[in-house]
């Protein structure tokens, strides 16, 4: 069993919750549930050797690192033939190496993507759309940057964490643009320029895009 989260590290609020790892012997699938513990919320990952092998490598096949990086820096409660010891090494490794280089084809959509966005934060003239169309800006802005570093990509706040390992003086100034859509603008053009530019002209897929 390895035990981590926030509620471990400086970060801890209020709300923060307990994660842990539990390995098991062979079972037919993995689970997730969630309770509470002396007043802390706890997560529970159950998985046998196989299929924690698998998120692991799908998380970070998708440099989304939360699993990994829960084994990585998680506290090993109880250990069997020194399994927990063994994960926790090689998660700290792979996790060290970093991700995979972006593909032509993925930095390609996101610069599409963003362009689109912010053709349509330009134009917004609606309050409510302006303002979603904002939050998506910043989003897409923060994961172009992080893609196109070589960085561990991440969600809610550990997007920001991500960008803030990656490049702090970046994160504080998209975070603190959010309220003013010009200011904006001109942080997600300048991430935009780093990773080839906009692009829209010529742009041609012929798999069908995620929503």
């Amino acid at each position: 069993m390895i035990v981590g989260g926030s509620a471990l590290t400086e970060r801890r609020t209020p709300t923060s919750d307990l994660d842990m790892v539990v390995v098991t012997g062979p079972r037919e699938a993995p689970c997730r549930h969630s309770s509470r513990w002396a007043g802390w919320p706890v997560e529970v990952l159950v998985h046998d050797e196989r299929t924690l092998a698998a998120y692991c490598n799908d998380n970070l096949a998708r440099r989304w690192p939360g699993i990994p990086r829960l084994i990585a820096e998680g506290t090993i409660v109880s250990d069997r033939g020194a399994l927990g010891r063994g994960l926790q090494a090689e998660m700290r490794r792979r996790l060290a190496e970093g991700p995979a280089a972006a593909s032509p084809a993925e930095l390609e959509a996101h610069r599409y993507e963003l362009t689109d966005l912010l053709d349509d934060l330009a134009g917004a003239e609606d309050p409510a759309e302006l303002a979603f169309i904002a939050c998506r800006v910043l989003t897409r802005t923060a994961q172009l940057a992080l893609l196109s570093g070589r960085h561990w990509q991440g969600s809610g706040k550990w997007l920001l964490r991500e960008l803030r390992d990656h490049d702090s003086d970046l994160a504080e100034r998209l975070a603190h643009a959010l309220p003013v859509p010009a200011q904006l603008a001109a942080v997600a053009h300048e991430v935009l320029d780093g990773a080839g530019g906009a692009l829209w002209d010529g742009y041609r897929v012929t798999d069908p895009r995620d929503p």
